[in-house]
């Protein structure tokens, strides 16, 4: 990918990232202005400006700007930070010169309507609720406003008083004065061979003039602080802050090394100590945020509160060890890897490139930061690593530590008073080479090759990055579980990468993380397996800890009950968790009698109640007798990928393809659920079930969920924009190879619950009376083919799409069948089918505070 910047005549600077051939483009207007310009009258307004520049303009009125975009498929969307805001989409090539026209359009013409200003108060308001509602958002709040100075010292999101607040005057004063010519610029990222037409587009309109907005820099409190807050949570967090130089300064590349190789990954010292010896904690990270001038070190754990001594302890013990001690050459070596691997893994996406651009423009005026701080990195020795620690460790450090509401905040300061105090005295120191196979009739890059009977290797040659991907896939999942044995699968796949005969977990993990590569577990519905994602240089070595794992994991004691601890802490925590209890129930009541209606990690007896020898029975048994696959995608020739696969095979024999016979699901009755939660918002879901994945009514319910998606649809228009009823509506397609369920989920102000339920179903009972117009349906087919030449870019998307309907039968080609059903369906009979499955009976499930008269019942028809 090629850059080059232009300021064009318009004054506006713009950076063109040519792709030649790419199906997809990007357009990002940047501005460097965001929540650091605010002061106490307007806090919040820059996010606020977000939402209101996509309600319209004279060409695009309401919400044409969204309908425009997403009916050619694209995506639109933006972000604000501290320090810049982003807007961007993303788009077919098709319609790069119509992106760009959409972008320049909404950004240099606002109307901010009063009309728009009222509802929008309400949206923002109820995203302010939900992040009050989160635990991790309210934790960063807290050490925010204790450490952070200055400009950096609010929530980006503001409060309640400015929120509701907000005037038209005061929007268009702060935007005259910050999103201007002088803070902007525009990255525009796609195939650049009609470069001259997109430039006289974007000359077309004007930004206001103004001047440069000087962004303060970034600092904390120069004292240290403490703060304990408690919230509705099961675990207790502790935040550890530290202020860290600016990303450009010469030291900053060797703290930032330094902190990542603290607590960043599993062989990390802390989390190796914190997490994978005692289980005293669930997880525990540290990573270091830049800003436009400064920057911040965080460390989080999460642990139970009956390991709060001993997790200070271990945390106080393993910093003075690698202050004083240090860390040795391959750990180290293992974060830089994952430096390079991420900017080579960044490349795979256009739009993902063209953010990693926009980010080092906007942050730091300069678009060679980012591969100048890489190149640093590089040339890093130990040494200097390990001499940071004492430096970094010698600040102020600052503290917060979130309880569950029943603990008493008294109890925790001494031993985060005793910790701070410690760490100040911290001191350092002959065959056949034809391959049969079955090849793709739309993608010629995809083949699927029978390794023998009831085992295939799927694969797709792509040579854009040197990178590969692969899965592995077996037949079972939760379809194969019952009460008793539920969460077998999810323990069983948890233990697949945890090492195996001959190779511990903490070498597998090592040689992992120094080659930078992902190695995942997943459990789902109908199969289970493993995934890598990891560097073609590597792949040789990298096959043998994928086959292997695979075939004789070596299911240890140890790391069995780290998981069992884990999940049952995860059950645990769901109960305090609104929107898990929502859809759990839903679950239950859409699936009852079905093996889907269960948890895919089990419930607390069935999990204590598992033992290791189930877990190698079942493995083993599955090895031996249900079918597999093997899916690849990247650059390497499929015969080398055959031959790994065929060595580490030749013992399996081979396996009948069975027709598993799908289990009858009890048709369920309309039904209405409260569950009374003390919440600021209400989880709502309306469903209904839908029948096995190839049944042609789940081509409609996927129109329909195409039609009310995305901000220019019917849903998101009438009970976010005009009603301003919540921050989140959107419709649910659970789509299974036995059953699923289709509904509209929605989290809503308990004080509009049944306004937000009467909402909804006034939608549905209007589509099952009159379906939907000619105009809608071939405007829903449009945007399905544009969202699908987004869809399919990196390795792991194809992986995706193409491995699961391979392994059940329905071949390699099913993802594109079904697009061209959707492509060959007629108006007609999507209205005949609409209306009969609308007309289904439906569940409400509401999780909040108690409801002050009975809901509405079904959909009214």
């Amino acid at each position: 990918m090629k850059y080059e910047i232009e300021r064009l005549k318009n004054g506006l600077e713009v950076i063109f990232v040519d792709v030649p051939g790419n199906t997809s483009a990007s357009v990002q207007i940047w501005f460097r202005a965001g929540s650091t310009l605010e002061d106490k009258s307007n806090f919040g307004i820059a996010h606020f400006l977000e939402h209101m520049f996509f309600k319209g303009t004279k060409k695009r009125p309401g919400a044409k700007i969204a309908h425009d975009v997403e009916s050619y498929g694209g995506e639109i969307n933006a972000f604000t930070s501290f320090d810049y805001t982003c807007y961007y989409i993303n788009s077919p090539i098709a319609y790069f010169n119509n992106t760009i026209d959409i972008v320049m359009d909404m950004v240099s013409n606002p109307m901010f309507k009063e009309e728009d200003l009222i509802p929008e108060r309400e949206v923002v308001f109820e995203e302010y609720r939900r992040s009050q509602d989160n635990p991790g958002q309210f934790s960063f709040q807290r050490i925010q406003e204790m450490s952070f100075k200055g400009g950096y010292a609010h929530p980006i999101l503001g409060n309640e008083n400015t929120i509701k607040n907000f005037t038209r005057e005061q929007l268009t004063e702060f935007r005259n004065s910050h999103y201007n010519n002088a803070n902007a610029f525009l990255v525009v990222a796609g195939d650049l061979s009609e470069k001259e037409k997109y430039k006289k587009t974007i000359e077309s309109y004007h930004l206001p003039e103004g001047s440069f907005s000087e962004r303060p820099s970034f600092s904390l409190q120069k004292k240290s602080t403490i703060e304990i807050h408690k919230k509705d949570v099961r675990m207790c967090q502790l935040t550890m802050a530290i202020e860290c130089p600016p990303m450009k300064s010469n030291g900053a590349a060797a703290e930032d090394l330094a902190y990542n190789a603290l607590g960043y990954g599993e062989t990390s010292p802390l989390y190796k100590n914190l997490v994978l010896r005692n289980t005293l904690a669930n997880n525990c990270t540290s990573s270091s945020m830049f800003f436009a001038d400064g920057g911040i070190h965080f460390l989080r754990i999460n642990f139970p509160k009956e390991n709060y001594q001993k997790v200070m302890s271990e945390l106080e013990k393993t910093i003075s060890e690698v202050s004083t001690v240090g860390l040795k050459e391959s750990d180290i070596k293992k974060i830089k890897n994952q430096y390079v691997a991420a900017k080579i893994y960044e490349k795979e996406s256009l739009e993902s490139y063209a953010f990693s651009l926009g980010s080092s423009y906007a942050g730091a005026k300069d678009l060679d930061v980012e591969q100048e701080f890489i190149d640093k990195i590089r040339k890093i020795s130990l040494k200097e690593v390990n001499k940071k620690y004492s430096e970094i460790f010698g600040r102020s450090i600052h503290l917060s530590l979130q309880l569950p509401n029943d603990l008493k905040p008294q109890e925790f300061k001494p031993r985060l008073t005793e910790f701070k105090k410690k760490l100040a005295q911290i001191k350092k120191t002959g065959k056949d080479n034809t391959i049969k196979s079955t090849k793709s009739k739309y993608d010629p890059a995809t083949q699927v090759i029978e390794v023998k009977p009831g085992i295939k290797l799927l694969y797709r040659y792509n040579s854009i990055t040197p990178t590969f991907v692969m899965h592995a896939y077996l037949k079972g999942g939760l379809v194969d579980e019952t009460v008793k044995t539920n969460g077998l699968y999810s323990l069983m796949s948890s233990q697949l990468t945890k090492g195996y005969k001959g190779l511990s977990y903490e070498k597998l993990k090592l040689d992992l993380d120094s080659r930078s590569t992902m190695f995942n577990s997943f459990s789902g519905k109908n199969a289970y397996g493993i995934t890598m994602h990891g560097q073609i240089e590597h792949f040789s070595d990298l096959s043998k800890h994928f086959f292997k794992s695979l075939i004789t994991p070596s299911f240890q004691s140890k790391s069995l009950n780290h998981e069992k601890k884990l999940i049952l802490r995860t059950i645990e925590a769901n109960k305090a968790d609104p929107t898990r209890q929502c859809f759990t129930e839903a679950t239950n009541i859409l699936f009852k009698g079905h093996p889907y209606s269960l948890s895919t990690i089990g419930n607390e007896k069935s999990i204590r109640s598992i033992k290791k020898d189930d877990l190698i029975k079942k493995h083993e048994k599955n090895l031996k007798s249900k079918e597999m696959l093997i899916t690849f995608c990247g650059d390497l020739s499929v015969e080398e990928v055959l031959e790994k696969v065929e060595f580490y095979f030749s013992d399996l024999k081979p396996r009948k393809e069975k027709k598993k016979e799908i289990k009858k699901i009890e048709k369920i009755k309309t039904l209405n659920k409260h569950i009374d939660f003390d919440r600021e918002q209400t989880q709502i879901l309306i469903a209904t079930q839908t029948k096995k994945l190839t049944a042609k009514e789940n081509v409609v319910f996927k129109m329909l969920t195409t039609h009310l998606s995305g901000q220019s649809s019917e849903l998101f228009v009438d009970v976010r924009d005009r009603k301003g009823l919540c921050y989140v509506a959107q419709p649910i397609h659970m789509n299974a190879l036995e059953a699923g369920y289709w509904g509209i989920y929605m989290a809503s102000g308990h004080d509009k619950t049944l306004e937000a339920i009467d909402a909804i179903n006034s939608i549905l009972a209007k589509i099952q009376r009159e379906g939907l117009s000619k105009s809608n349906f071939n405007r829903i087919k449009k945007m399905i083919e544009g969202q699908n030449q987004l869809n399919l870019q990196v390795n792991d998307d194809y992986a995706n799409v193409y491995s699961v309907p391979t392994l059940h039968g329905l071949g390699s080609d099913y993802f594109y069948k079904a697009n061209k059903e959707i492509s060959d369906f007629k108006h007609e009979d999507f209205q005949r089918i609409v209306k009969k499955v609308l007309s289904q009976n439906w569940i409400t499930i509401t999780v909040g505070k108690p409801l002050d008269k009975e809901m509405s019942p079904k959909i009214r028809l």
